[in-house]
């Protein structure tokens, strides 16, 4: 994954975190750069980038705030140190 990607997806996905009424319109975006996070893992992080996928994932589909919160936390959190690490 491109680090402009990167990026992009770490920005749509901390909008929606702090504005939720984003999610509608932020998806369509996050989708395929969640998609590409995946698809493009180096070996031996698949794992944590599926990890990641989840958490996005969870969020985006939950109607809970509360949940929907929570699951968008857990994967920006992991989302930073991941792409740290991916770029080094």
């Amino acid at each position: 994954m491109e680090q402009q990607y990167q990026q992009t997806l770490t920005q749509l996905v901390t909008d929606v975190y702090n504005k939720p009424d984003l999610i509608e319109e932020h998806q369509v975006l996050i989708q395929p750069l969640l998609k590409d996070l995946v698809d493009c893992a180096p070996a031996g992080f698949d794992g944590m980038a599926t990890m990641i996928h989840s958490h996005f994932v969870n969020g985006l589909k939950s109607t809970n705030p509360n949940i929907q919160k929570f699951e968008l936390e857990s994967g920006l959190l992991k989302l930073k140190p991941y792409f740290h690490r991916i770029n080094q």
